[in-house]
């Protein structure tokens, strides 16, 4: 698969992850606002929260567009496959989270806490295979 081919797809699969996430969630998340100043109503905690989220995706979409353009065909299909699947169960997983408090002004915020943890966690996890040491046989990509 050409790299422009490569990119369009990655791209198109991050726009659905967050058009999923947005349709899962409890709700719109407010406008932006200022996180660097202490929020003061849940609407706030709430936008941060999601905009945290969005912190945390961007950084996974770096570190998986680089491990994805790394490694051949055959693991990037599978790379692929796996990120699919563990979007869904992230997804899955946060709802969970926020379901003791579902239709509370504050499940927002508990949702895109747990989506923003939880792609953390897996960025750390593609990390690992960027940064493989000689001799890690669990590394699909050889290091340099």
């Amino acid at each position: 698969m050409k790299t422009a081919a490569l990119k369009h797809l990655i791209v198109l699969g991050l726009a659905a992850h967050v058009a999923l996430a947005l349709a899962t969630s409890t709700g719109t998340p407010a406008p932006a606002v200022d996180c660097q100043q202490v929020p003061t109503t849940q609407s706030q905690l709430n936008a941060c929260a999601f905009q945290d989220f969005e912190a945390a995706t961007a950084a996974y979409a770096t570190t998986y567009r680089t491990l994805s353009q790394s490694v051949g065909n055959k693991p990037r299909q599978l790379l692929r496959q796996a990120q699919t699947e563990w979007i869904q169960y992230r997804v899955k997983a946060c709802e969970f989270e926020k379901s003791g408090i579902d239709g509370g002004s504050a499940a927002p915020m508990i949702y895109w806490q747990c989506q923003a943890r939880m792609t953390r966690e897996r960025t750390a996890e593609l990390q690992r295979h960027l940064d493989c040491k000689e001799g890690d046989l669990s590394c699909v990509r050889q290091p340099r």
